[in-house]
Protein backbone atom coordinates (compact mmCIF):
# COMPACT_ATOMS: atom_id res chain seq x y z
CA UNK A 1 0.00 0.00 0.00
CA UNK A 2 1.33 3.44 -0.77
CA UNK A 3 2.12 5.92 2.04
CA UNK A 4 -0.85 8.19 1.26
CA UNK A 5 -3.40 5.38 1.48
CA UNK A 6 -1.78 4.12 4.68
CA UNK A 7 -1.96 7.62 6.18
CA UNK A 8 -5.62 8.05 5.27
CA UNK A 9 -6.47 4.64 6.73
CA UNK A 10 -4.63 5.46 9.96
CA UNK A 11 -6.36 8.84 10.24
CA UNK A 12 -9.80 7.35 9.64
CA UNK A 13 -9.22 4.52 12.13
CA UNK A 14 -8.24 7.13 14.74
CA UNK A 15 -11.52 8.99 14.24
CA UNK A 16 -10.66 11.59 11.63
CA UNK A 17 -13.36 12.27 9.07
CA UNK A 18 -13.00 13.58 5.55
CA UNK A 19 -14.05 17.23 5.63
CA UNK A 20 -13.48 18.50 2.08
CA UNK A 21 -11.27 18.65 -0.99
CA UNK A 22 -8.87 21.54 -1.28
CA UNK A 23 -7.16 22.41 -4.54
CA UNK A 24 -4.13 20.18 -3.86
CA UNK A 25 -5.03 18.59 -0.53
CA UNK A 26 -7.80 16.61 1.15
CA UNK A 27 -8.76 17.98 4.55
CA UNK A 28 -9.46 15.62 7.48
CA UNK A 29 -10.96 16.71 10.80
CA UNK A 30 -11.16 15.04 14.22
CA UNK A 31 -14.26 16.24 16.14
CA UNK A 32 -13.05 15.34 19.67
CA UNK A 33 -9.44 16.49 19.28
CA UNK A 34 -10.53 19.53 17.24
CA UNK A 35 -7.61 19.02 14.85
CA UNK A 36 -7.68 19.68 11.11
CA UNK A 37 -5.01 17.97 8.99
CA UNK A 38 -4.31 18.55 5.28
CA UNK A 39 -3.26 15.46 3.29
CA UNK A 40 -1.67 16.30 -0.04
CA UNK A 41 -2.63 14.31 -3.12
CA UNK A 42 0.61 14.41 -5.14
CA UNK A 43 4.27 13.55 -4.44
CA UNK A 44 3.41 11.89 -1.12
CA UNK A 45 6.19 9.96 0.63
CA UNK A 46 7.11 8.49 4.03
CA UNK A 47 8.30 11.88 5.32
CA UNK A 48 4.88 13.38 4.58
CA UNK A 49 3.23 10.46 6.38
CA UNK A 50 5.44 10.95 9.45
CA UNK A 51 4.73 14.71 9.50
CA UNK A 52 0.95 14.28 9.18
CA UNK A 53 0.78 11.66 11.93
CA UNK A 54 2.79 13.96 14.18
CA UNK A 55 0.42 16.86 13.47
CA UNK A 56 -2.56 14.56 14.12
CA UNK A 57 -1.01 13.53 17.47
CA UNK A 58 -1.04 9.84 16.54
CA UNK A 59 1.72 7.70 18.02
CA UNK A 60 3.53 6.11 15.07
CA UNK A 61 4.48 3.08 17.17
CA UNK A 62 0.79 2.17 17.45
CA UNK A 63 0.29 2.15 13.68
CA UNK A 64 1.72 -1.35 13.38
CA UNK A 65 4.71 -0.62 11.15
CA UNK A 66 8.10 0.57 12.18
CA UNK A 67 10.72 2.26 10.10
CA UNK A 68 12.42 -0.18 7.76
CA UNK A 69 9.61 -2.76 7.74
CA UNK A 70 7.34 -3.53 4.81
Amino acid sequence: MNPRKETVNILESDGFIFARHGSNHDIYFHPQKRITVPVKRHDFDEDDKRYILKEAKIDQKKTGKRKGQK
